[in-house]
């Protein structure tokens, strides 16, 4: 009996450092929504031309995204982790040829802006926001459509 209450105040412990992380999640989610357009995207110093990033559209409903590139269509759930610096985000995809496929990223949200940064051979999450030259990185900034 002597040590049930240290064993029980560890678990009580561990479930409240675990709501806060569901909260940190929540808040994080909350960032994402809506419909995102690409302006911008940088692989190995290479700018993406305007009309490539046109058709380019990102949706995001609770931690469910929809990706579309013309032809091209994507859905799959986000996992994650604020508590990174910077903030990371497991992408995994739900469907396609690249179904279960998790791709390892960074990002931060400025308002109605995302920028996010994967590493293009998907080894490593990039520590840092580049898409220079030498890198592997690409560089991705988004604006939130207006409702």
């Amino acid at each position: 009996m002597k040590h049930f209450f240290p064993v029980a105040l560890l678990v009580v412990g561990s479930l409240a450092v675990l709501a806060a992380e569901t909260d940190a999640d929540k808040k994080e989610i909350q960032k994402w929504q809506g419909t995102w357009r690409a302006v911008s995207m940088v692989h190995e110093g290479k700018e993406t031309p305007a009309d490539k990033l046109k058709p380019i559209k990102l949706t995001v409903e609770g931690a469910n995204y929809k990706f579309e590139n013309g032809e091209f269509h994507e859905q799959g759930t986000y996992r994650f982790d604020p508590s990174q610096e910077p903030k990371a985000l497991d992408i995994v995809v739900g469907e396609g040829p690249d179904k279960d496929k998790v791709y390892l990223v960074i990002y931060k949200v400025e308002g109605d802006e995302l920028t996010i940064c994967l590493e293009s051979e998907n080894k490593h999450r990039p520590t840092e926001f580049t898409g220079a030259e030498g890198t592997g990185c690409v560089l991705e900034v988004w604006k939130r459509e207006k409702k």
